[in-house]
C-alpha cells in the first residue's frame, strides 16, 4: 500500500510538470530566417538561441521518458524508461551550457542548466544556476518557481515560503504551480519524512492551507470584481 501512495504522488507531480513545462521553464526561441542566416555568418548570439531550442528539445524528451516511468508497471520498462530520461537531461543540461557559454547574458540558459541539474539530483548546482538567471533578471518568475521547488529538494522550506510570497505579488500562475509541488511535498513527507523535522513538517503543512485559503479567497474576490452590474 505505501508503495502505490508513492507511485500515486510521484505520477501526480510529474504530471503536472509535464503539462507546465514550456510554460515553466521557456519555449523554442525564434531562430534566424534561413535567407538572413545564409547571407552572413551565424553570430554567438544567434548559434546560442540553436543550442538553447535544441536544449529545450532534450528537456521535453526526458519529462516525457519521466512521467512514462512513473506510470510503467513493469520493473524493466521503469528502468528503460528512467535511463532515457537521464541521458536526455544531460543532453538538454550539455546544450543549456553551449547557449550559455556562446551568450553569457542569456538568463533562460541558466535558468535550463538549473532545471536540468534539479532533474539529476544536483540541487546545489541547480540554485547556483537559478541565482544566476536571476542577477540577470531579476523579474524572472519561472526561475524563481523553479528556484522554490530546489529549496523543496533540499528541506529549505522557509525559503520556500518566502519564494512563494514573492511570486504570489508577482506572478500568480507560477505561484499556483509552485503551491502544487508544495502540496505534492507535503505528500511525499508524509510516507517518507527522512530529512525534515516532524513538527516543521507540521508547521509547513498547516501555512501551505492558510496561504491555499487566501489564494482561493483573493481568486474569488478577483472574480466578483470582473462580474460587476452594468452601469
Amino acid at each position: 500500500m505505501l508503495r502505490t501512495v508513492k507511485v500515486a504522488v510521484a505520477l501526480v507531480a510529474l504530471v503536472g510538470a509535464y503539462q507546465v513545462a514550456a510554460r515553466a521553464n521557456g519555449v523554442a526561441m525564434p531562430a534566424p530566417s534561413p535567407t538572413a542566416a545564409a547571407s552572413r555568418p551565424a553570430t554567438p548570439e544567434e548559434m546560442a538561441v540553436g543550442a538553447y531550442n535544441s536544449a529545450i528539445d532534450h528537456r521535453d524528451r526526458g519529462l516525457k521518458a519521466e512521467v512514462s516511468a512513473a506510470r510503467e508497471g513493469k520493473e524493466s520498462d521503469r528502468a528503460k524508461n528512467e535511463k532515457k530520461s537521464k541521458e536526455e537531461y544531460d543532453r538538454a543540461l550539455k546544450d543549456f551550457k553551449k547557449a550559455a557559454e556562446l551568450n553569457p547574458q542569456m538568463p533562460q540558459a541558466y535558468n535550463g542548466m538549473g532545471y536540468s541539474y534539479r532533474k539529476l539530483g544536483d540541487y546545489a548546482k541547480a540554485l547556483e544556476n537559478y541565482d544566476r538567471a536571476l542577477q540577470l533578471n531579476p523579474k524572472f518568475p519561472e526561475a524563481l518557481e523553479y528556484r522554490g521547488e530546489a529549496y523543496l529538494g533540499l528541506n529549505r522550506l522557509d525559503d520556500a515560503k518566502q519564494t512563494y510570497m514573492t511570486l504570489f505579488a508577482m506572478d500568480r500562475k507560477q505561484a499556483d504551480s509552485l503551491m502544487q509541488s508544495m502540496t505534492n511535498y507535503i505528500a511525499k513527507k508524509k510516507t517518507d519524512p527522512s530529512g525534515v523535522d516532524p513538527a516543521a513538517l507540521a508547521g509547513f503543512e498547516s501555512w501551505i492551507k492558510d496561504r491555499s485559503g487566501v489564494a482561493e479567497q483573493t481568486k474569488q474576490m478577483a472574480l466578483n470584481v470582473g462580474h460587476g452590474t452594468w452601469r
